[in-house]
């Protein structure tokens, strides 16, 4: 069964903005859970949904709201499409986006990443194929983050 991403907002049930308590509610306890600590006081926690194969990360400077959705599993949809495990020609000749650029090439990893502005999204090539797509939520500014309803 697919499951569409819809860009700015999240997936299902699952909505940027949502506390660690309702996404655990909704999806129940992680595979995995990791806390990251930054040298600037900052804060990251990850859940890993292995199983439904997604990472949620919520950040202290957004008071641990969902600020980050990355999907790793093909049945994750963009426009009814599905890109994970395409390999980066495919990719490049089958993405309908108008504002696809490439954004970094980090040849030393084997990696590339393209962003799709319109939609927030972030296509992480490794190894000549599609890994993970990343959703970000909308920002008005870079400080401000519009939280769908």
């Amino acid at each position: 069964m697919n499951v569409e991403l819809t860009p700015f907002v999240g997936f299902g049930q699952i909505k940027f903005g949502q506390s660690l308590e309702q996404v655990k509610l909704l999806l129940g306890e992680a595979t995995e859970s990791t806390r990251e600590k930054h040298e600037d006081g900052t804060e990251d926690v990850s859940l890993l949904y292995g199983e439904l194969g997604v990472e949620l990360s919520f950040m202290s400077e957004d008071d641990f709201r969902l600020g980050l959705i990355s999907c790793y599993a093909p049945t994750y949809t963009v426009d009814g499409q599905s890109f994970n495990g395409m390999s980066e020609e495919d990719f490049l000749k089958e993405a309908k986006f108008e504002d696809l650029t490439q954004a970094d090439d980090l040849s030393e990893l084997k990696a590339k990443d393209y962003t799709i502005d319109s939609k927030g999204l972030s296509v992480w090539i490794q190894d000549g194929f599609v890994d993970s797509i990343t959703m970000f939520p909308d920002h008005i500014d870079e400080n401000t983050v519009a939280w769908p309803e």
